[in-house]
């Protein structure tokens, strides 16, 4: 069942134009679904590590919890666009699929002032009308090399994962959201971890250079 936690190859060839891992050697940490009413604690872990983050954020969450979308801004983060609700969209047209990435990218663009470049589709489920609209509105498409499996709220799938597949230029996927939260810092303590012990080194590119 690991496919569902790591992109098998053939995969990542089909749809090469989408960026599964860094081009850089370096780990990227991205965490999805905020901003939530546990924001608070996903930064302050963050700052614990030194861990600039690329936060894919839904724009119902970004309205319904707009002073912890800036403090994701204010902590010199990366925000990118998850969708508006958070629904599939592998059965989405491209003229839907459109309008959905708009609505974020202008509820991100009216509270920073920037136009999101990347997109990650919620549960990374996406069609070949996703990866156009995506491209036709001059953005690229960001999966993962590693699904952390924080969701799950159980430490030893994280533990696990991390050990079988971090590499040095690992696109990783954290969790803004409540079962996420009771493990994430004990979580990214371990990821950061395991690549000091394997002789990584993490991005800390601030959004405006991402």
């Amino acid at each position: 069942m690991d496919f569902l936690y790591k992109p098998p190859m053939i995969i990542r060839k089909l749809f090469s134009g989408i960026i599964w891992e860094n081009e850089e050697n370096e780990i990227i940490i991205t965490v999805d679904d905020g901003p939530s009413e546990n924001t608070g604690k996903v930064l302050q872990s963050l700052e614990r590590f030194g861990i600039k983050a690329v936060f894919f954020c839904t724009g119902k969450n970004i309205e319904k919890y707009p002073d912890e979308f800036n403090s994701i801004i204010k902590a010199g983060h990366s925000v990118q666009n998850h969708g508006y609700r958070h629904r599939r969209m592998i059965f989405k047209n491209q003229r839907d699929s459109s309008k959905e990435i708009l609505r974020t990218n202008k509820t991100i663009k009216d509270l920073t002032g920037q136009s999101p470049i990347m997109f990650r589709p919620p549960y990374g489920w996406f069609n070949t009308n996703t990866i156009r609209a995506v491209s036709d509105n001059g953005m690229k498409l960001m999966l993962w090399t590693i699904l952390s499996g924080d969701h799950t709220g159980d430490f030893a799938t994280v533990r696990r994962l991390t050990d079988s597949y971090l590499t040095s230029n690992s696109i990783i996927v954290l969790h803004d959201n409540l079962k996420a939260s009771i493990i994430f810092d004990q979580s990214l303590e371990y990821i950061v971890k395991t690549a000091a012990d394997r002789k990584f080194n993490f991005s800390l590119r601030r959004r405006n250079e991402l």
